[in-house]
């Protein structure tokens, strides 16, 4: 599910197959769908109507758009889940590439590591399986780098806010 915020308005959307989208827009399901035209154009099919959009900039990561529609330009960002659970433990996404620790996102019990010191990880890298509320959760690096210090081992209690890993 992303979220996306149109000029600071928020909306939860689930992508299906290829440009079909289900929205929630403040609690009504919106289905639409989005066809490429060419030259940085689109076509938004929303119910009955048709809107032709261009996209006039994107940022590299393709996260955040600036997309004209008729005379009325619009400015969107764009979070994968993942951007949302880096947000959920304190991080914003663009932070990520600074990000020289990893911290439990919430109190539980390591059950394993996964990871060693020294060794060159990428985002996304399983490092650390916490269990919390009955729950295993695979903790993902956030960033390309090594492992400087893992602060914890298997078995050990954390809290919300630990410091799991250093990175250098």
């Amino acid at each position: 599910m992303l979220q996306i915020k149109v000029n600071n308005k928020q909306f939860w959307v689930a992508i299906e197959e290829g440009f079909d989208l289900k929205a929630d827009i403040n609690g009504k399901k919106v289905n639409c769908n989005i066809e490429e035209i060419g030259n940085g154009r689109f076509l938004l099919r929303k119910e009955n109507k048709v809107f032709e959009l261009f996209l006039v900039s994107a940022s590299e990561d393709g996260k955040e758009l600036e997309v004209q529609m008729g005379q009325s330009y619009f400015k969107a960002e764009i979070q994968t889940e993942f951007d949302q659970l880096l947000g959920t433990m304190g991080f914003k996404t663009g932070d990520s590439k600074k990000l020289k620790e990893l911290k439990s996102p919430m109190p539980g019990k390591i059950v394993s590591v996964l990871v060693e010191e020294g060794a060159n990880v990428k985002a996304g890298d399983s490092l650390l399986v916490l269990e919390a509320m009955k729950m295993e959760n695979v903790l993902q690096c956030p960033v390309d780098g090594k492992v400087e210090k893992i602060l914890v081992e298997k078995g050990a209690s954390v809290n919300k806010n630990d410091i799991l890993i250093k990175f250098a």
